[in-house]
């Protein structure tokens, strides 16, 4: 139904009819017309079809991505292998020399490698080794020094230390102002002049009391 008064509108004078609006009645010549202006529409309709030749340049930009996302793992399986290989051939130096790396120190006795380095730095000399740097290794003797120097330095500060600290370096300080007078022990003195001052302003107030009270009444 749209349609066909799309076509009413548009065709107006090529379609016979009789009448206006909805006493618009068409003969039969009329379905003959609305049939030729449905194949010309019929033609129009949808997009213009490209050329069969023409290579789609999205597909080809997207085997170019896929390519390059396909190289990045291959990267990254070659670093992993390199690692790998490098921890074998730790390990196999490690197993023909008899000596001990921190890394294999520290999977021994569970101290991390910062706490290791810090070790060796300040305890060099108890722990027995060859080398220097990173080519140095340590014998076996070492790992039992170095879980006595973890028993006795142990984990961080102890907690009673910096309150004794602060304890040790704070002074007390001087109380002044009202609140010294306060905390000073009251005297017989001081406790008779509280009480005549007491006095007087109760006087004071009982004469306040005394006076007559005026009231005065403001007319309406």
């Amino acid at each position: 139904m749209p349609t066909l008064q799309r076509y009413k509108k548009l065709y107006q004078a090529r379609i016979p009819s009789e009448g206006k609006g909805r006493k618009q009645r068409y003969p039969a010549e009329a379905l003959k017309v609305f049939e030729e202006i449905k194949e010309e529409n019929i033609g129009r309709r949808g997009r213009p079809r490209k050329d069969a030749s023409a290579a789609p340049a999205p597909r080809k930009a997207r085997g170019a991505a896929k390519k390059s996302t396909r190289k990045a793992p291959a990267k990254k399986v070659a670093s992993t292998r390199k690692r790998t290989a490098a921890k074998k051939a730790e390990a196999a130096a490690e197993s023909s020399t008899g000596l001990l790396t921190l890394a294999e120190i520290g999977r021994r006795t569970g101290i991390s490698y910062p706490t290791l380095s810090r070790y060796v730095k300040q305890y060099g000399d108890r722990l027995k080794s060859e080398g220097a740097g990173r080519a140095r290794r340590f014998y076996e003797e070492a790992v039992e020094v170095f879980h006595e120097l973890r028993s006795q330095t142990g984990r961080g500060r102890k907690a009673g230390a910096a309150a004794g600290k602060k304890a040790k370096g704070s002074k007390p300080g001087r109380v002044r102002g009202r609140a010294a007078k306060s905390a000073a022990p009251a005297t017989d003195a001081d406790l008779a002049k509280r009480v005549a001052d007491l006095e007087k302003q109760l006087k004071a107030l009982e004469r306040k009391l005394a006076r007559p009270v005026r009231f005065t009444v403001l007319p309406k």
